[in-house]
Order: C-alpha cells, then structure tokens, then sequence
C-alpha cells in the first residue's frame, strides 16, 4: 500500500469514528441523581449497589437507575507466575507491558502519530480481534528478560478469561461504586434525595459500606450548609450592632424575637404554591430578616424613648404600636406589591425567581402582622427580667433617663 493509500485509509476510518459519535453522541447524557457508596469490601459494595439499584427503580420522582461504573463484562485476566517470571529474570512491569500493548495498544505518548492538518491523531498497533480473544495466540508473546533473550508470555504467567469489573475506582483507599439516575421533568434534586434516603437499603446499609458524596449532591449540601451558616452569622452580627447601639444585651433579643415569625411565613407560602426551597427562597429568607429586624427596631426604640420620658411600660407599648404600626404596614405592603409581578411568574427568567418572592410575601405578612403582637409581649418579660437582673449587671441593663424636670419660674 503507498503512502497516500494508507493515509486516505486513516482519513476514512476517522471520518467513520466521528460520524458515529456525532449519531451515538445523543444517547448518553449526564445524570441528575447520582447515590455514591464507598467500601474495602468489594464483593459487598456490589451487592448493596445492586439491591439499592433494584428500590431506586421504584422511586417516582426518578427515572432509568444505572450502575456506574457499568456493570462487570468477561476480561483478559493476566497473573504472574512468581517462580518461574523470578528464574528467568522476568518483571511484572514488562508483563504488563506486553500484555496491554497486545491487546489495548501503547500510551500516547510512545507511540507514532498521523498529522491531519494541525491535529496529531496517536496510531494505536495491537493485535486483532480475533488473536486477542485466543489464549494460544497470547500466550506466544514474547516478553524480554533482564539478560536480553525473550520468552514466551505463557511460561511466565497465567492468562485465562474471567467476569470483572469494567473500572474500578478508589478515593481516600476506598472503592466506590454509584447508582445513577434522571430526574423527572417538574421535580428537584432535594425531592429525588428525600426519597432515595428513604429506602430500606440507605437506611440499613451494611456496617462495611458508607455513602460517600460528591458532585452535584456535595454542591448541593454545601450550598445549604453554607446558607445556614451565613444565616446564623447575619443574626449574630445584626445582635452584636444592636448591643453597641442600644448599650444593652436584652433589648437586642427583643428586636431579634421576631425573626422567627418571618422564616414561618416563608415556609408557610412556599407550600401553599407547591414550590420548593431553593437557593432563591434563601434568598428571600435573608431579606425578610433585615425587614423583620427594622420594624422591630421601630417599636422597641419608640418604646424607649417614651420610657425614658417617663411613661409607664404598658402605655408605652401601646403608643408603639399604635404610632408605629402605620410606617411598617406601608413598608411590608410597598415591598410585597413589588415583587407580586415575580411571585405571578410574570416576566423573562420569572420561574428561577418566584421561590424568591413567595417567600418574602409570605414572610412580610406574618411579620408584620405578628409582630405587633408579639414583640410588645416579649419586650414585656425581658424588661421585667431587666429590672430584675439590675442591681447585679446594671452594666447590662438599658439605661433610663429621669424625666427632665421643668425650670422653676
């Protein structure tokens, strides 16, 4: 064959290879729920993996569970001879090396390529098909010595056909195994993990095996890990700027008391329009607690002041609220018109944002209209606990101002 033949030949087979990817390309996707376990005990690892695999199929909110790696198909099993490979001075290395050579081809990075255009395409020699299924043919392979004679592959190792697996992965010295699957159209990735957690297997899995995460599932919980840390370090810094602001420990955690009533709200709303808790309602989560955190800040200041002048706790409170409640009402009621367009899913992108704003509706509401009832309740106790710890912390305690007495005439 002359040179321009044999590089016509190569350009048909590649041109076959790649038309053949382009047409089996869209039938193999990424997964979307993916159930990772981690094991030294191989033969029980597949055995879990098999039997999760086989209770995932009944899962609604999932659809085509597959094992990964794929399942284990019959393999060339090669196996030194130790005496006889030390006698000859033969290598395990050079084993394999001839072994895979034979059957797979070299390493790219040893073997000759093909220039096609500015592309290098590796040409892979190797036995063919029919030689690498033939134990006979494999074993006259010629492995070399360390004196520089050769001998055949058969006298130096065991080679024979056996069921194993198609790759093997490990990670911290452990084998890992998955069950892969997709999810169906309308459901979250929280939902399909919700309930593959559920399943007798996850909930008793063998003492050897563990469940091991990463990926998209390692994102997931770090997202909402990270979440709940950032939530409890805002409510920690927004108690530590009220303490230098109102020079006291107590009145702060009146103000915070309503912090809870918006995250019930939220949730509330949520289940009402059957949508999820993603990473938008968090969001919306974060902003309702700066808005629960101002209208309290206004009853529990106005409260003060009037203290200070001298007004009794309870009608203090009462003017509170009573002054208060109508800055709060038009503040909850502006922002929540605001984002009714997006709660309605009107708009470009509307549906990646509308956790966001049901959340806050939801969350403005019981705010605002339980926080009129319960911070002037909780301001109560704490500052009867107040007055109750002064005398021993009064450094703690809000101070107060006798009413400023009228000049004598």
């Amino acid at each position: 064959m002359t040179t321009d033949k044999f590089k016509q030949s190569i350009r048909d087979e590649l041109r076959g290879v790649s038309d053949a990817r382009v047409v089996t390309a869209g039938g193999f996707g990424g997964s979307d729920v993916e159930m990772i376990l981690a094991s030294q005990n191989g033969p029980v690892l597949e055995r879990t993996q098999e039997q999760l695999m086989r209770e995932m199929r009944g899962v609604s909110v999932i659809s085509d569970p597959r094992p990964a790696p794929s399942p284990p198909s019959t393999e060339l099993v090669v196996r030194p001879k130790v005496d006889e490979a030390a006698r000859l001075n033969v290598s395990t290395e050079d084993i394999a090396r001839i072994a895979r050579v034979a059957t797979i081809g070299d390493i790219d990075a040893n073997v000759a390529k093909f220039n096609e255009g500015e592309r290098q395409i590796p040409i892979r020699v190797r036995m063919p098909d029919w030689a690498r299924s033939d134990l006979s043919a494999l074993g006259r392979l010629q492995v070399p010595t360390a004196d520089g004679r050769t001998t055949p592959l058969e006298t130096v190792a065991t080679l024979g056909f056996e069921a194993g697996p198609a790759r093997i992965i490990r990670y911290d010295r452990e084998r890992r195994v998955s069950v892969q699957a997709d999810l169906v159209a309308g459901q979250t990735l929280g939902q399909a993990l919700q309930k593959i957690n559920a399943l007798p297997t996850m909930k008793n899995l063998p003492p050897e095996v563990h469940r091991a995460v990463q990926g998209d599932q390692e994102a997931f919980n770090d997202l909402f890990t990270g979440m709940i840390f950032a939530l409890v370090a805002g409510i920690a810094m927004i108690y530590a700027v009220l303490v230098l602001l109102f020079k006291s420990f107590f009145k702060p955690a009146v103000i915070l008391s309503a912090l809870p009533l918006t995250i019930g709200g939220a949730v509330f709303g949520l289940m009402v329009t059957q949508l999820t808790l993603s990473l938008p309602s968090m969001i919306g989560i974060f902003m309702l607690m700066g808005i629960a955190a101002k209208n309290s800040i206004l009853l529990v200041e106005f409260a003060i002041e009037d203290e200070r002048r001298g007004v009794d706790r309870f009608d203090a409170l009462m003017n509170a609220c009573r002054e208060r409640a109508r800055p709060i009402v038009m503040t909850s009621f502006a922002m929540a018109a605001g984002m009714m367009p997006t709660a309605l899913g009107i708009g470009e992108g509307a549906s990646f944002r509308q956790p966001m704003a049901v959340a806050v509706i939801g969350g403005l509401f019981t705010s605002t209209v339980l926080s009129l009832v319960l911070v002037p309740v909780v301001y109560e106790v704490f500052d009867q606990l107040e007055n109750w710890l002064k005398p021993a912390f009064g450094r703690l305690t809000t101070p107060r101002e006798a009413a400023i007495a009228e000049p004598a005439e």
